[in-house]
């Protein structure tokens, strides 16, 4: 199995998953080694990590040549709205070329390579419907970082149709748990949960809107059904949402950190911290996925806000 982007938050989850089941791995980063976060040592040691920026058509097609993976799982690309509205040019060259290297380059590999998972977003889908978002909902991004995502869809899917390469896309609704970056919502209230249990600031979080509706998925589960997705026998070209079908609050994950973290502050409403123009709601429809697979998201979310801020609390970035 390759994985490209596999130092980052969904790819350390996805190398410890495939390990755990017994497939060789070739993990690739930006500088070719793993960046600190959720594998142990033993697990960063038993994968091949290669140097690879999914922008140089070359390395890409080399690396994957020479891994002759069975299958690709492709992480690598922006993952953050946030910095990809800062970058946009940077941002959609990543995730739109970046993907059809990769495809290119399943397309001109031995044949032992059957397929690539490409790790869409569904942020592509932008206001999505009123209900259920299922994958024939019009992708209608409302952000940069949505819009490149939807790109990435489009090229994924008709390239794979062009070149004669299995590709499907995993159209990841948020995912959470150990490892996230602080730029995202749970680690960032875990982190500053964390300081107010320390002492090293007052009692206070500033927050945004409270009442946002996400499909939130522990990360564990989301890489469960990445690896579903590689060992399906059906239809290729098509896109598949990873979520659970329920919504659940920014308020609540709020709840269960305070709650985790034994703490009372005061909560502060800052205006600033809202992103405009975003869904107030975006929950998904698991149904392809689950008559594809019989994948489904069984881990709590409470319990995953409590391991997120432990593992905050126990790690460098705390």
């Amino acid at each position: 199995m390759l994985v490209t982007g596999a130092d980052g938050f969904v790819g350390q989850h996805l190398v410890a998953h495939l390990l755990a089941r017994g497939c060789e791995v070739t993990a690739t980063s930006l500088d070719g080694r793993p960046a600190a976060g959720t594998l142990s040592p033993a697990e960063r040691a038993a994968a091949d990590w290669q140097r690879l920026d999914v922008r140089d058509a070359a390395t890409v097609a080399a690396v994957v040549a020479a891994a002759r993976p069975h299958r690709i799982f492709h992480l690598a690309g922006y993952s953050s709205s946030a910095e990809a509205g800062v970058r946009p040019a940077d941002a959609l060259e990543v995730n739109g070329a970046g993907t059809l290297n990769v495809v290119e380059a399943a397309a001109r590999a031995p044949a032992e390579v059957q397929g690539v998972v490409v790790a869409g977003s569904a942020d592509a889908y932008g206001r999505g419907a009123d209900g259920p978002i299922s994958e024939r909902t019009p992708l209608r991004p409302v952000s940069v970082y949505g819009a490149t995502k939807a790109a990435q869809d489009v090229i994924a899917r008709g390239a794979g149709t062009a070149l004669g390469v299995e590709v499907v896309v995993a159209r990841l609704f948020p995912l959470i748990g150990p490892g996230q970056r602080p730029v995202f919502v749970l680690p960032s209230f875990c982190r500053r949960a964390l300081a107010i249990r320390r002492g090293a600031a007052h009692a206070r979080l500033a927050v945004g809107n409270l009442d946002v509706v996400r499909d939130f998925t522990d990360v564990r589960d989301g890489v469960g059904a990445l690896r579903a997705l590689a060992s399906l026998d059906g239809p290729a070209h098509r896109a598949y949402n990873v979520c659970s079908g329920t919504g659940t609050t920014i308020r609540r994950l709020l709840e269960w950190v305070i709650e985790s973290a034994e703490i009372e502050p005061e909560i502060i409403p800052d205006s600033t911290l809202v992103r405009r123009g975003e869904p107030d709601a975006a929950i998904g429809d698991p149904r392809r996925l689950r008559r594809a697979t019989g994948w489904r998201a069984e881990r709590d979310l409470r319990a995953c806000a409590r391991d997120t801020l432990d593992w905050i609390g126990t790690s460098a970035v705390a």
